[in-house]
């Protein structure tokens, strides 16, 4: 694997963790961002090294409801899931 395709995967991640919150609405992209920055002084874009800071964002501020967000990230995700780090985002996401 290359860096550059890393960085791009990375840059996917970020955009369509974006994108999925923003079709919730503006607020639930702004709590999980403060969130994620507030517990782990992280961003979205580094959700993808660090996955469980996402899913514990998710879980925390929409309890059961997350899987509806996890499902739809898996699924704007789905053609790049076997890439291994992919792979491994979206599985420590869902568990």
């Amino acid at each position: 694997m290359n860096v550059d395709s890393d960085h791009a995967r990375k840059a996917l991640v970020a955009f369509v963790i974006e994108k999925t919150l923003l079709g919730i609405s503006k607020t639930a992209l702004d709590q999980v961002s403060n969130s994620l920055y507030e517990e782990h002084h992280c961003y979205l874009g580094d959700c993808y090294e660090h996955p469980e800071y996402l899913a514990k964002a998710l879980k925390d501020l929409f309890g059961k409801s997350h899987t509806v967000i996890v499902e739809s990230i898996k699924k704007e995700l789905a053609e790049f899931a076997e890439h291994k780090p992919v792979e491994r985002f979206l599985k420590v996401i869902s568990e």
